[in-house]
């Protein structure tokens, strides 16, 4: 007696689909994530000659860019004065009278605006500040 035998088909994985899959969560991956930080200030620091300062990771940075604009540790303050300067530093800053301040301003900003930021440090008994440049180019 003879059996009948169904016929194999051929077993094989369509990758079209899957290619598919792959670039729609390549697609979403990148447009979800987040890879500039948006808060950057540019500065041109102006020049000088001295020690170079260490480093530390407590530093608390301040940043003054010739518009007015001031960032304490890549956060933007939207409003200048010394006591938006005096809340945001009390604030954020738990043990902020100790702290290293690194303070860095545009070569063109008004010298008004940085006395007012170191106005702010002294009215909070900040008294370890360091000025930010860069280093000056020897002719």
């Amino acid at each position: 007696m003879k059996f009948h035998r169904p016929q194999r088909r051929d077993v094989s994985i369509e990758i079209t689909p899957l290619i598919d899959v792959v670039f729609l969560l390549l697609i979403f991956f990148m447009v979800t994530s987040t890879t500039v930080r948006e808060n950057i200030l540019a500065i041109v620091l102006p020049e000088a000659q001295g020690e170079l300062a260490t480093q530390d990771h407590d530093n608390i940075q301040i940043l003054v860019s010739s518009e007015g604009v001031v960032m304490v540790n890549d956060v933007r303050l939207e409003t200048f004065s010394r006591d938006a300067v005096m809340k945001h530093i009390t604030a954020t800053f738990q043990n902020y009278p100790e702290a290293q301040v690194v303070l860095g301003g545009d070569a063109d900003v008004r010298h008004a605006t940085i006395v007012l930021v170191l106005d702010a440090l002294s009215e909070l008994g900040i008294k370890n500040v360091s000025i930010l440049v860069r280093e000056a180019t020897r002719d």
